[in-house]
């Protein structure tokens, strides 16, 4: 789940719900069609493919998120 998003900054925070485990998530890692903007909402339900070490103090950080 989204926990933090920074629309003017293009990045945020997805919390793990299968592990004890934040990522880090730039807006270039959020899948979308071609002339969708790349956002997300907190509260929102994503999917996250993640790599560690992570980003800016972020244990992980994403690769690919997907919304549900």
């Amino acid at each position: 789940m989204v926990t933090i998003w920074h629309t003017d900054q293009g990045w945020g925070v997805v919390a793990l719900d299968h592990v004890d485990l934040t990522v880090w998530v730039h807006f270039s890692h959020i899948v979308a069609g071609p002339n969708e903007f790349r956002s997300l909402t907190p509260g929102q339900q994503v999917r996250c493919h993640y790599e560690v070490p992570g980003q800016d103090g972020y244990p992980a950080r994403a690769v690919e998120v997907t919304n549900l």
